[in-house]
Order: C-alpha cells, then structure tokens, then sequence
C-alpha cells in the first residue's frame, strides 16, 4: 500500500532514510546530511512543507522536493509564483514499479490546484523541473513527460493556472580573479551536494596540490553562485561540467582547464 505524507518535523529523518539509505553511517555522508537537516528545518519554519514523502508498506520509500522559485536565493531573475521541483527519488528496491513515484507527482499536482503552504496557499502559476538522472530506473525526462510535463527551454514545465514562460539565465564570462584557484560549489539541498564537494577537492587536491581550493555554500553566498552561472565547479576560471562520478573524464578535463590561458 502507498502513503503519501507531507514533511514534519515528526517525519523529517524519514527523508534521509529515503535519500542516504545505504549510506547512513558513512561519515562523510553524515556531514552532508547535518546540513540539509538544517536547512529543511529552516524551509520547514519559513515557507512550511516542501517535501512529500511515499511510503511503502509503511516504509518511507521514495520522496519529492519542491518549492517556490522565488525562495531560491541564488536564481539571478526568480519568476512569480512558479513551483520549481528539485528531485523525485524512489530507493527502495520494493517499491519500485508499484507506482510510488507517480502517485507523489500527482499528490504535488493536485495541492498545486487547490493552493500550497509554500505559496501563501496559492496555486502556482506552472511546475518547472530541472531533470536529470541518477542512473537507476527509467529515464526522469520519460517520466516526467509521461505525467504530462511539456519541454522548455532547458528544463520541463507543467501548467496550472497560467501560461509558461522561460527564466532568464547569467552566462559565465572568464573571470580574472577565478585565476589560479578552483571554486566548488555545494546545495544544502541535498546531502550528496556537500560529498561531491569534498569528493571533487580531494581529487583536484590530488592533480594540483597546490591550488587554492575554495568551497562555498550557495544558500549561504548566492551571489558568488549567480555570478557564475550556476556552474558548480570552476577551475582557472574554465566551467568544469563532467560529473566527479565518471573519474576519468573529470581528471582530463581538469587537467585541460589547468592549462587555460586567457
């Protein structure tokens, strides 16, 4: 059987059970947890809930997290009453294909209908989402758009009570002073955010012990984000976009920015 509860302070340590699930005691990984768990906490108190939880035969199972546009500090031009989803996961081996997932998005679909805490109690105007995928299950566009989702400019949207128009983004130019240093970026969002973070220093440490390495929270310095076109690593003031995941790409195209001269 399927649940579907709205994040409390009651349910909130069901979000890692969900997220982190077989990693729990990883230290590093606990750390990255204690920071979304700080920042739930405060979007929890600020704008009310802005995750649902599926549950599973009484297994917290999968969960989606959304919220308004406009609480995002470091988006350079935030649209009015649009509902930005972060992430829809499902890490339950058993709950996955019974549906879980779908009955989370049309959960969120219908309270955007009927008006949302996060919105003052208002309908947003569309859902946008930003897909990408973790390499488990389908793909997240197939799924999205299989619930009626439409394509964008670079993300996909779904309306609801009005038309939907692209957001305005900041292209990164070359920076003098992103010279000779590396600038990692992390979202308090998600607690595996912060363990790329470290995860990217200790390999770029590894190239070049002696660059300066610079991690910074984009909640907390969104500016310093924005300004840079939302690119999570910069490196010699080159965009670095290969995932810390896929090693050996990563470590080339490090190697190539290092050698940037402009």
């Amino acid at each position: 059987m399927i649940v579907v509860k709205d994040l409390t302070l009651d349910n909130i340590e069901d979000v890692f059970r969900i997220c982190s699930r077989n990693r729990l005691n990883d230290p590093l990984q606990e750390e990255g947890i204690c920071i979304k768990r700080e920042w739930l906490l405060e979007m929890l108190e600020e704008i009310g809930p802005i995750t649902k939880i599926g549950y599973y035969n009484e297994e917290p199972s999968a969960q989606v997290m959304f919220y308004p546009e406009k609480a995002v500090p470091y988006i350079p031009f935030p649209r009015e009453m649009v509902l930005r989803i972060e992430c829809i996961y499902n890490s339950n081996p058993e709950a996955q294909g019974k549906g879980i997932g779908s009955e989370l998005i049309e959960n969120l679909k219908r309270d955007a209908r009927t008006g949302m805490d996060c919105l003052g109690g208002e309908s947003p105007e569309f859902i946008v989402v930003n897909v990408f995928n973790t390499g488990e299950g389908i793909s997240m566009e197939e799924f999205y758009l299989s619930k009626g989702f439409k394509r964008g400019k670079d993300e996909l949207f779904y309306e609801i009570k009005g038309k939907y128009y692209p957001s305005i983004m900041i292209e990164y130019e070359n920076r003098v002073e992103d010279k000779n240093k590396a600038l990692i970026f992390y979202d308090r969002n998600c607690e595996y955010s912060y363990t790329f973070a470290k995860l990217k220093k200790e390999t770029i440490m590894e190239i070049k012990p002696d660059l300066e390495v610079i991690l910074i929270d984009v909640w907390k310095k969104p500016s310093e984000f924005a300004s840079r076109g939302g690119n999570y690593l910069i490196i010699n003031s080159v965009p670095i976009d290969t995932h810390i995941g896929n090693r050996e790409e990563f470590v080339n195209e490090v190697q190539i920015a290092l050698e940037n001269n402009f």
